[in-house]
């Protein structure tokens, strides 16, 4: 027997009839960024062979942690690299990822050699570093670490010449009777066989950035507005430390490097030193008065960071424009200039964070730093910056390489400036 069943005619319909999804409505569930773009990155980066050495260490952690990231890091030597990167940008065969100077970011950025930067990823960097790495309403770079310069004292030869309670940093005064006491002792040592020299300071010749470091030093004045005063830049105390290093030269060490000052401090002859505060922290910690190499006692003098800004020698990371793996370089420079990252790198070269919250949360770097959340350095931004900030300082650089090889007079200095400055 079979049963036939059939709808009724008059059977109710549907309340509601699927909606038919047009393709523009269809939502994709994406990959993250991360996932999305395995890529192989080139890393392009300006440093010495130990500090290269300490990048890798983490870049390896950083490929074992991310293998759908190829790295390759690449080192360049750091007194070429600005020309090595302008030739590689010109010729699109840039590296992803490069290591800048902080005043070079806004002059490769103007040329349309790099992308932007994400602002969050700045967004507790202090001024004195992100200041310079704007243009055009952008952020161009990301700050990984900051080594400005400080002086370092030989405790002994500062008694000795201006005495038993002299302290820093000095008055005119004083700097100019440490002058004169370093012309008496090296008159009295040359009369000893092979008797070594006597200096007042020690300095390198060659960078314009140590000069202006000793002016802040001596005349207690941010550096950066120089070149908005024109010819009155160089009147009261700035004139009259650029007299004192003309008119007691035979006494000053102008060396071609950082390390010639160094070298002249550790001679035990030279009363003060202008070197990088990582170099400086090392060498101090070997010449208190429980160092092994302690023959003298020494002192690190940074009182001039309690200016409103000081040059903070920093270096960032950039992305080229021309990279294909835009987010898998933006994850490596997160990792790169991360909490943990930054306080590897004071611990293993001395080299200061550029995290804000870093410095509340050590008493180490808070102390050091005491005026990070007022108007004292670096929690202002520079009066100099900008696409031209490279050429400026290459044409300083002139001057005070010329001056401080015997080329070029105080007279000729003044000219000079007032021509490049006034036009």
């Amino acid at each position: 027997m079979v049963v036939l069943l059939s709808p009724w005619a008059d059977a109710p319909s549907p309340s509601s009839v699927p909606a038919v999804v047009q393709p523009s409505e269809v939502k994709v569930v994406q990959e993250p960024e991360e996932a999305k773009e395995a890529s192989k990155l080139t890393i392009e980066v300006a440093l010495e062979e130990q500090e290269f050495r300490a990048l890798t260490n983490l870049n390896d952690d950083f490929t074992f942690r991310h293998p759908d990231i190829e790295v390759e890091l690449r080192r360049i030597p750091p007194e070429r690299a600005y020309e090595a990167y302008w030739r590689s940008s010109e010729l699109e065969e840039a590296a992803d990822v490069m290591l800048f100077l902080n005043e070079w970011v806004a002059e490769f950025a103007s040329s349309g050699y790099l992308l932007p930067v994400d602002a969050k990823a700045l967004g507790e960097q202090f001024e004195a570093l992100s200041g310079s790495l704007r243009w055009n309403e952008y952020l161009w770079g990301v700050p990984r670490d900051m080594d400005p310069y400080v002086l370092v004292w030989n405790l002994d030869l500062l008694h000795a010449w201006l005495g038993a309670e002299a302290d820093f940093p000095l008055s005119e005064e004083q700097w100019a009777a440490a002058a004169e006491a370093s012309a008496a002792a090296g008159q009295r040592e040359e009369e000893q066989e092979n008797a070594a020299y006597a200096y007042w300071l020690a300095i390198d010749g060659e960078d314009p950035l140590a000069l202006l470091a000793w002016l802040e030093s001596y005349a207690q004045l941010r550096s950066d507005e120089l070149w908005g005063q024109g010819a009155g830049a160089w009147t009261g105390t700035r004139g009259e430390a650029m007299g004192l290093l003309e008119e007691r030269r035979e006494n000053v060490r102008f060396g071609r490097d950082f390390r010639e000052s160094i070298a002249a401090l550790r001679d035990g002859n030279t009363l003060a030193a202008v070197m990088p505060y990582s170099e400086a922290k090392e060498f101090v910690a070997r010449h208190d008065s429980n160092g092994a190499d302690g023959k003298f006692r020494a002192a690190i003098d940074h009182h001039f960071w309690n200016l409103p800004y000081v040059w903070p020698r920093g270096s960032s990371f950039v992305i080229s424009s021309r990279t294909e793996a835009q987010a898998a370089a933006n994850v490596w420079i997160a990792d790169m200039t991360g909490e943990q990252s930054q306080m590897l790198r004071m611990e293993e070269l001395d080299k200061l964070p550029v995290i804000r919250s870093l410095y509340d949360a050590d008493r180490r770097l808070s102390d050091l730093l005491p005026g990070r959340k007022g108007q004292a350095f670096p929690n202002k931004a520079p009066l100099l910056y900008g696409p031209e900030t490279v050429e400026t300082l290459e044409r300083f650089g002139d001057l005070w390489s010329r001056f401080s090889g015997g080329e070029l007079s105080l007279e000729g200095w003044l000219e000079e400036w007032r021509r490049e400055t006034e036009g």
